[in-house]
C-alpha cells in the first residue's frame, strides 16, 4: 500500500475518531437531560433485582462519578488513537513517538477493562446500599467485554512494541544511508 493511501485512510479514521469523541459525551448528556436514566434502567443495566425506586443523592452521585471516569478513560483512549492516526497521516509510521501512542492505547484499554470490573462492582454496591439488610448486593463480574478489552490491550501493546522495533530499525537504516 503506498504512502498516500495510508495517509488518506489515517486522516479519514482520525476524523471518525474525533466525531466519536464528540458524539459520545453529547449522547450521554442528552440521555441524562431527557430523563433516559431511571431506576428501572439502572436495574436492567446492572442486573440488580432489588433496588429502591428512589435511590437517593449519594448512590446517584457514585453512579455518575464512576460512569464519568469510565467515559474519560474511553475519551483518553480515543484521543491516543487520534494522535496515532494523525502521526500516520503525516508519514511518521516508523517513528518512536508513533509507537508510544500505540503502547498508550494498549495501556488505556487495559485500565478500561479494570475500570469496567471495578466500576460495576462499586455501582451495584452503591445502588443497593439503601436496601434492607440482607438485600444489598456486591457483584463482581468478568465477561466477554472485559476479555475482549484485555485481548485488545495485549494486541495493541504488542503492536506498539513491534512498531517501536521497526522505528529503531528504520532509524538505524537511515544512519547507514
Amino acid at each position: 500500500m503506498e504512502m498516500t493511501r495510508i495517509a488518506r485512510r489515517a486522516r479519514l479514521l482520525a476524523g471518525v475518531t474525533v466525531a466519536m469523541m464528540i458524539a459520545l459525551p453529547v449522547a450521554a448528556v442528552a440521555v441524562l437531560a431527557t430523563g433516559g436514566v431511571d431506576s428501572e434502567t439502572l436495574r436492567a443495566t446492572y442486573g440488580i433485582r432489588t433496588m429502591p425506586d428512589d435511590i437517593g443523592t449519594g448512590p446517584t452521585f457514585v453512579w455518575l462519578w464512576v460512569e464519568t471516569l469510565r467515559m474519560a478513560l474511553v475519551l483518553w483512549v480515543l484521543w491516543s488513537v487520534r494522535r496515532w492516526l494523525a502521526a500516520c497521516a503525516q508519514g511518521a509510521i516508523f517513528a518512536a513517538d508513533t509507537a508510544r501512542h500505540v503502547q498508550r492505547i494498549g495501556s488505556g484499554l487495559l485500565v478500561l477493562a479494570a475500570a469496567h470490573v471495578i466500576g460495576n462492582t462499586v455501582i451495584v454496591a452503591a445502588l443497593t446500599w439503601h436496601n434492607p439488610a440482607g438485600q444489598r448486593s456486591l457483584a463482581i463480574g468478568f465477561g466477554s467485554a472485559e476479555v475482549l478489552l484485555i485481548l485488545a490491550a495485549g494486541l495493541m501493546t504488542l503492536f506498539g512494541w513491534i512498531q517501536s522495533e521497526a522505528a529503531r530499525l528504520s532509524a538505524e537504516n537511515e544512519g547507514f544511508v
